[in-house]
């Protein structure tokens, strides 16, 4: 069974999962979730909003390039990359050249 490598997962996601990976990686990997009237969410990183949608943040999960981490029993509260962000950040490099 092989082994999936960061540069793997990486090749593996859409362009727009790419482009939400490096808004991320350039603002911190840590963004908050905000809910908006009418029960959707909103991302925010370093006080600017996330071009990207809740969907994307779903696709990121089940690729293992990130999680959303509750506190104190809130649902969704923070969003964040996991993992090596160095490979991650070099991977992503290497995916645009």
């Amino acid at each position: 069974m092989s082994v999936k490598t960061v540069s793997d997962t990486i090749r593996g996601l859409s362009e727009a999962q790419r482009r939400a990976v490096q808004w991320m990686l350039d603002h911190g990997s840590d963004v908050a979730v905000a809910r908006v009237n009418g029960g959707g969410r909103i991302f925010l990183g370093q006080g600017e909003h996330a071009p990207f949608l809740p969907s994307t943040a779903r696709a990121l999960i089940e690729a293992g390039v990130a999680e959303y981490v509750d506190l104190n029993g809130k649902k969704s509260v923070r969003f964040r990359l996991v993992g090596d962000l160095k490979k991650l950040a070099g991977s992503m490099r290497e995916a645009r050249a």
